[in-house]
């Protein structure tokens, strides 16, 4: 199996570098009698050799040969035979001068010491051009040759030799590559000669397209159905007024192709705009003199035949006395094949200063030239002035005053302007030092705190509940379980006392309690019997089993005590912070 494989391996590689080949073809493959055609030999070679090109022509007359070859160039073969093969294209012009078969024979291409025959070539050549139909549609370009970002306009018409009634489209072109202005033409006919016959031609669909990308680009078919009057006329029917009948038929558009040349590197200026073809630019504002925190409007207008919507708003000012806010801008096209863009700036002077004048440089491509061209706008003289505040060095200069660090460099001249020497403009500082009294910001700092403090207090109250709870359940459990100790059980009565009491007899906090009398009696005598119940020192003590029932109520007063104490507590507070806030 390997050694079948490595054989048809071999055989590949050894058709990959085949070391000359000549292609011959013929544009276009019907030419028409008396008009002048082109034939191609398109020759591969892998060696610097020259090729030379000799043929015998039939029925055919040689015009000339083009200069210069077209080159191109590829790698070909495979592992370890790769070579550079260098394809030469030579084109001849031919024309015929009668109808029929015409040929070429003898075709032999020397290259070097290599001579390379080819078969022989039959032309058919027409008497007469092909007639064109009676009824069709087809996209017609500008120009099919542009640079990246040229306008091309795109119309879409049909040509009828009859009359149509009506027109519906089926599917409209994608022209995806491409930016696109969509216009909706008026179905107007208009008389035009096409091969020697007079056709109906009405405009259906129309586009401004400008190409994203470098290459070749089609532009979409049209599809539509159309209804024609295609019928003879019969002057005895419909008591002798005629009439035609009406067809329908499915135009589909051939699509075209459109050769995208890329921008030269070669003399593009910095201040480029991406914009392609002739371009006005005009600077638009009201005054030059405003006053400290008065808005400062301007606006640019750029008008030409270039993609507009893709050209960014370039920067008027970078004086650091304004501060810039987003820019805006609007676009309106003006005809089918330009339009205009206003970019609509807005600023607020921060400081005194002057702005001088300067010349904003803006750049775009001139494709009948083939170069950039550059136009200067004039941006008028700016002063700001009306406060007491320090006046501030204009800066123009991204890199004059701003040091690598984004900080004021040193060399930056500040200086105090008396205030008798222009008036004085409203300051609107949005800081907290800007309100007018003092008393006004004590006062909202007071009020803030309050609010402080009452938060910290209700998530104290929160955990101080929390942890009441805890102990008063935890302690339960124990005696619960365990039995009770005297201890045990005056500390659990111990919590029905009030906060606010300093009683201390342990009766008379059983007594004052909101108990049954008879769970009174009860832990009354259980107090007592605990308490008689006194161990000398080394004697083991012995707990007591409790009554659960009046263990749960003693609980749920413990609770409600509880609940009590911590609601007393916050309507202190509340009453104390009254007091501190009146």
């Amino acid at each position: 199996m390997n050694k079948y494989f490595l054989i048809i391996l071999t055989f590949l590689m050894f058709i990959s570098v085949k070391a000359d080949e000549v292609e011959v073809s013929i544009e276009p493959s019907n030419p028409v009698k008396g008009e002048v055609f082109d034939v191609k030999f398109k020759v591969s070679l892998t060696t610097s050799d020259k090729p030379y090109i000799s043929f015998t022509p039939v029925n055919l007359e040689v015009l000339e040969r083009a200069t210069e070859p077209e080159y191109h160039f590829e790698i070909r073969g495979g592992i370890g035979r790769a070579k550079t093969t260098k394809t030469l294209t030579y084109t001849y012009k031919v024309v015929a001068n009668r109808g029929g078969n015409a040929y070429l024979k003898n075709i032999l291409v020397e290259i070097g010491a290599n001579k390379i025959k080819h078969k022989n070539i039959a032309i058919k050549v027409l008497s007469q051009r092909k007639e064109l139909p009676k009824i069709f549609t087809r996209a017609e370009v500008s120009s099919d040759t542009v640079f990246l970002g040229e306008g091309v306009d795109v119309r879409y018409y049909v040509y009828s030799l009859y009359p149509v009634i009506q027109t519906e489209v089926k599917a409209f072109p994608k022209l995806n590559g491409f930016i696109k202005r969509f216009h909706k033409p008026m179905d107007t006919e208009q008389a035009v000669r096409v091969d020697g016959k007079v056709y109906r031609r009405s405009l259906k669909y129309s586009a401004r397209v400008y190409p994203e990308k470098t290459g070749s680009l089609s532009i979409d078919p049209l599809r539509l159905v159309v209804q024609y009057a295609g019928g003879s006329v019969n002057p005895f029917g419909n008591l002798g007024f005629g009439f035609n009948r009406f067809k329908k038929k499915s135009l589909n558009s051939k699509t075209v192709k459109i050769n995208v040349k890329p921008l030269p590197v070669e003399g593009l200026p910095p201040s480029f705009t991406g914009l392609v073809g002739e371009h006005e630019f005009k600077i638009i504002m009201n005054k030059g003199k405003y006053l400290v925190n008065e808005a400062i409007e301007a606006k640019l207008e750029v008008s030409g035949s270039g993609a507009l919507e893709k050209m960014d708003a370039p920067r008027l000012f970078e004086s650091n006395a304004l501060e810039k806010f987003d820019d805006k801008s609007d676009f309106q096209e003006v005809g089918d094949s330009s339009g205009r863009k206003v970019f609509e700036y807005t600023y607020l002077a921060r400081a005194n200063t002057e702005i001088p004048e300067r010349e904003l440089e803006l750049a775009y491509f001139s494709p009948e030239d083939e170069q950039y061209k550059i136009k200067k706008v004039t941006i008028p003289a700016m002063t700001i002035g009306g406060s007491a505040g320090p006046q501030i060095k204009n800066n123009t200069s991204a890199t004059s005053d701003v040091n690598h660090t984004g900080n004021l460099s040193n060399d930056r001249i500040f200086r105090e302007v008396p205030p008798t020497q222009m008036m004085s403009a409203p300051l609107f500082d949005l800081s907290w030092n800007s309100l007018p009294m003092k008393w006004v910001r004590y006062l909202i700092y007071g009020l803030f705190l309050i609010v402080l403090l009452q938060l910290a207090e209700m998530v104290f109250s929160s955990f101080r509940k929390v942890s009441t709870n805890n102990e008063l359940n935890q302690l339960y459990k124990v005696v619960m379980k365990s039995g009770a100790t005297y201890q045990s059980i005056v500390t659990l009565i111990f919590m029905l006392r009030d906060r606010k009491s300093k009683e201390a007899d342990i009766f008379k906090i059983i007594d004052d309690s909101s108990l049954k009398k008879s769970d009174k009696k009860y832990f009354v005598e259980l107090v007592q019997d605990l308490e008689a119940n006194t161990y000398s020192e080394g004697q083991k003590k012995k707990n007591k089993k409790l009554k659960p029932s009046s263990m749960k109520n003693l609980k749920k007063e413990i609770e409600k005590n509880n609940m009590m104490n911590l609601k007393g507590d916050d309507e202190n507070e509340g009453l104390k912070l009254d007091s501190r806030t009146s």
